[in-house]
């Protein structure tokens, strides 16, 4: 299954990523927004096809919180590489 234009922008920044209930907060969200605009239920879309795929993990840290990684399948040259460059 080939992944849509967005779907890569979401591959790229679910990586080593905590959503709480589902959402992604703090400076690395604001971060990402100025370049790549997205709703919640996009991005909770974005993790169950990702999931079903095999191209993210998920470990949970407790609560509400999840923390997403790529997996071997993710050939790191199809990512966003503007998206890349913010850090965590």
């Amino acid at each position: 299954m080939e992944l849509m234009p967005k779907e890569i922008k979401f591959l790229t920044i679910l990586n080593e990523t905590r959503l709480s209930n589902g959402k992604m907060s703090g400076r690395y969200f604001d971060e990402v927004n100025k370049q790549f605009t997205f709703s919640n239920a996009e991005l909770n879309a974005a993790v169950k096809k990702l999931m079903k795929l095999d191209m993210i993990m998920v470990i949970d840290a407790g609560g509400k919180d999840m923390v997403y990684f790529h997996t071997d399948k993710v050939q790191k040259d199809i990512l966003d590489k503007e998206l890349l460059t913010i850090k965590h």
